[in-house]
């Protein structure tokens, strides 16, 4: 974990609602339970982004980055206007536990973090995006760092080890 830390420039900790999207060797860090989180990275010209959201659907509220719509549709057109090309993302995608009892009493119910999930597979086909990777649902939290460096996002389920994605 030393050698993640010391090879970046800079750390940064993403709270729900907020993006990173960076060209240089940028790493971020945050914890999700239901929320989702969702990377982009191209290769060629150095780019990643990140987005840390909490609902499904903006309802109205246009610019609102809480939103996995909004979110996404933001980070994506912020890689573009870096140079990336939906041809050369890589896509990954985080989150979206069941980390409340009532969502596991009531699995009838699309708890919060499968409507984030679902919503979030929804905007990136719209976008004409594969996603790569994914460690989604269950019942615990996530922690994961993402490199702006090379794309790499490592990820442990809360009371883990980390593992690369």
């Amino acid at each position: 974990m030393n050698d993640l830390l010391e090879s970046h420039s800079r750390h940064i900790y993403l709270m729900p609602g907020e993006v990173v999207v960076a060209n240089q060797p940028v790493l971020v860090s945050t914890i999700l339970g239901s929320c989702i989180a969702v990377t982009l990275f191209s290769l060629s010209r150095g780019i990643g982004a990140i987005c840390h959201a909490m609902h499904p659907d903006r309802s109205g509220r246009h610019h609102d980055l809480r939103y996995v719509d909004t979110a996404i549709h933001y980070i994506y057109r912020k890689a573009n206007e870096y140079g990336a090309d939906a041809d050369d993302l890589e896509i990954k995608l985080f989150g979206g536990s069941q980390v409340l009892a009532t969502d596991r009493r009531h699995p009838g119910n699309l708890a919060m973090g499968r409507k984030n999930v679902a919503r979030a597979q929804e905007v990136l086909a719209q976008l004409g995006l594969t996603i790569a990777k994914t460690d989604v649902g269950g019942s615990r939290g996530r922690k994961l760092f993402f490199s702006v460096l090379n794309g790499d996002v490592y990820v442990s389920l809360l009371g883990a080890e980390f593992e690369g994605v």
